[in-house]
């Protein structure tokens, strides 16, 4: 299903009965008119009721798409889920169910398709909880290595149809995985720690609000790093073209 429809749909669409069949028009009724009660109440933040309808979907994609062929419908319910569950304090749940998205929701996408837009939205989301939540336990150098993995498959999982601005929100989770990493290795991963803080502060967002940033962005060595830093001229993404990429976050 074309995302810019089922966001038209979503916003349009009036209660109708479940008609549960793969291929079916009216199951696409059905999910749109689900989701956009799943959507009102998001915004509500009644993250119970949103949790409930997301469920309901599951249970039904299970059954009519049991493949993920509709892999923009499979993104808006595992996106969801995952945020409901998180904000309602069902953190194991959250990432186990990160795992599975980004493992079902992997395989054959097309980054010059808007409708994959959503999907690869979903993953980039599920790669950064994975990424936070495993740097916030981890304590030995492969679980950071884990955690940078994870991090990097976010901001890796980006097609050229989109914006840069769609990794915006996940600069300061990369950061705060270096940050740990680095101290974890004895500076290992200085060089990665600065050029992310050098790319969040070239788009404004304002990391140096976090009082450890700012200490780190007063320092000689970043401030003689940040004096010569220049983006690639072809992709200002982090992790690309960048010579510490292939070996340390993989």
């Amino acid at each position: 299903m074309n995302a810019n429809r089922l966001l038209s749909l979503i916003l349009t669409a009036t209660l109708t009965g479940p008609v549960l069949a793969a291929g079916d028009d009216k199951f696409d009724d059905y999910f749109d008119t689900q989701m956009k009660a799943a959507q009102k109440a998001m915004s509500e933040k009644r993250y119970a009721s949103v949790k409930e309808k997301v469920l309901e979907l599951e249970k039904a994609l299970t059954r009519a798409d049991p493949d993920y062929g509709e892999k923009s419908q499979w993104a808006y319910v595992l996106d969801f889920k995952r945020f409901s569950l998180y904000e309602m304090g069902e953190q194991e749940a959250a990432v186990e169910s990160c795992r599975r998205t980004v493992k079902v929701l992997a395989s054959n996408d097309w980054p010059y398709l808007a409708e994959f837009n959503v999907v690869r939205a979903a993953r980039r989301a599920c790669h950064n909880m994975l990424a936070y939540e495993q740097s916030a336990v981890a304590t030995t150098v492969p679980q950071h290595e884990e955690a940078i993995s994870q991090i990097e498959q976010c901001f890796d999982t980006v097609s050229p149809i989109e914006d840069d601005s769609v990794l915006d929100n996940f600069y300061e989770t990369r950061a705060t995985v270096y940050l740990k990493a680095n101290a974890a290795t004895k500076n290992k991963y200085q060089p990665q720690l600065f050029d992310t803080l050098a790319r969040a502060d070239l788009r404004k967002l304002a990391l140096d609000e976090d009082p450890e940033f700012a200490k780190i962005m007063k320092t000689p060595a970043y401030l003689s790093f940040r004096k010569d830093f220049k983006l690639p001229k072809k992709n200002t993404r982090p992790g690309i073209n960048l010579s510490f990429h292939s070996s340390d976050a993989r």
